[in-house]
């Protein structure tokens, strides 16, 4: 137990540094409709061409829309549309930073050993096998599908521009966020790709079999699970 809350607690030090040492961030132009949302407000803003944002800030496209942004190093970041980016994603992190943030996931998923084991009792109140609460929670997370495709959107535009292990970061933030998705093997996908660019080929098979797992009736899952046949074959 110690031990746990020693990584998790060196995690939480490492993203308050990245947090606090992302540089702002200003947009140069924009096209089709892009808002952004500052700090923790809720509301979203027009965004206008010259305006800077800070890595507490949101950025957001629509439809045929895209926009791009200067980092304070002079890096030019482009966003595509139907997209969703945090601007402290933006700060490049090492891979060490990523794998330290993967093995807190990993960590918390961990039960507590003192914890005593609790009596499971049956729900006989199912519909097709799944609890009513799973099915609430289901059809919540599929009313909420245009936000999980438009932060998946966002990582890809971080792998696309070699933000790597950002990208890889973001993924499986997507991934936490919504655990019952069902995108046909699309963040997974992209976990792949980004851990062969990593140069990681055991994380890159292992994210491509599940890929391959969550095949749906569609060409561009049956796309993918072709690509994803090639990747492992290549990549073994």
């Amino acid at each position: 137990m110690k031990n746990k809350n020693s990584i998790v607690v060196l995690t939480l030090m490492v993203f308050v540094q990245i947090a606090a040492a992302v540089p702002l961030v200003k947009i140069i132009s924009i096209s089709g409709e892009v808002k952004v949302r500052r700090g923790v407000e809720e509301s979203w803003q027009h965004a206008v061409a010259g305006i800077s944002l800070e890595e507490i800030d949101t950025i957001l496209t629509g439809e045929a829309s895209t926009v791009t942004l200067e980092t304070q190093e002079g890096e030019t970041f482009r966003l595509g549309s139907y997209a969703i980016l945090d601007i402290a994603d933006l700060r490049r992190i090492t891979e060490r930073e990523m794998f330290l943030y993967l093995m807190s996931q990993k960590v918390n998923q961990i039960p507590d050993r003192s914890e005593k084991a609790k009596l499971r009792v049956g729900n006989v109140s199912a519909i097709h096998g799944e609890s009513k609460a799973g099915a609430a929670r289901g059809k919540a997370e599929r009313d909420e599908s245009p936000s999980w495709k438009q932060e998946t959107n966002g990582a890809q535009a971080l792998y696309e521009q070699s933000y790597f292990p950002n990208a890889v970061v973001k993924l499986h933030k997507v991934l936490a966020k919504y655990p019952a998705l069902e995108d046909c093997g699309e963040i997974h996908f992209y976990l792949g790709k980004a851990f062969a660019a990593l140069n990681k080929p055991g994380q890159a098979v292992d994210a491509y079999k599940i890929v391959l797992e969550r095949l749906c009736e569609n060409d561009a899952s049956k796309q993918r699970a072709e690509d994803a046949r090639q990747a492992i074959a290549r990549l073994k």
